[in-house]
């Protein structure tokens, strides 16, 4: 009984936030298919994401290999605590070439993910301002 009244009571809940949205409902749903096509007729924009990861993967890897030898600059001593160990002695000049190194992986990284977003916001709009809305295939 008390489950039939708890379902009756969400579906008149869930009625009545159709009823008042419905314009907010339609006009999503009207998105959702604009996105649809715009995907429908640029396959290509797909990869893009994709691409610029390769590209970000390339150079954290180049960054990770550069920043080993920044790291190699500093000096090396045996350590006293762990046997077979060694210590780093790191140098200011070293230490600020290190910071100047993750700014830049920081700022290339950021900087492949706008030109993806750059890429993708453009061809969508390029899209739509080409587009004919008498045309059915678009």
């Amino acid at each position: 009984m008390i489950a039939t009244g708890t379902a009756g009571l969400l579906t008149l809940l869930f009625a009545c936030a159709m009823f008042c949205y419905w314009e907010s409902l339609k006009q999503a749903i009207d998105v959702i298919d604009a996105s649809a096509d715009f995907l429908a007729g640029t396959k290509r924009v797909i990869l893009v994401p994709g691409i610029f990861f390769m590209f970000s993967l390339i150079a954290i890897s180049a960054w990770v290999g550069s920043m080993a030898c920044v790291v190699s600059l500093n000096e090396i001593y045996p350590s006293e605590i762990i046997p077979q160990g060694r210590d780093l002695v790191w140098d200011d000049n070293v230490r600020y070439m290190a910071l100047y190194m993750l700014f830049g992986i920081l700022w290339i990284t950021a900087f492949f993910e706008y030109c993806s977003t750059f890429v993708v916001m453009v061809s969508a709009s390029t899209y739509y301002f080409n587009s004919d809305p008498n045309d059915p295939k678009k």
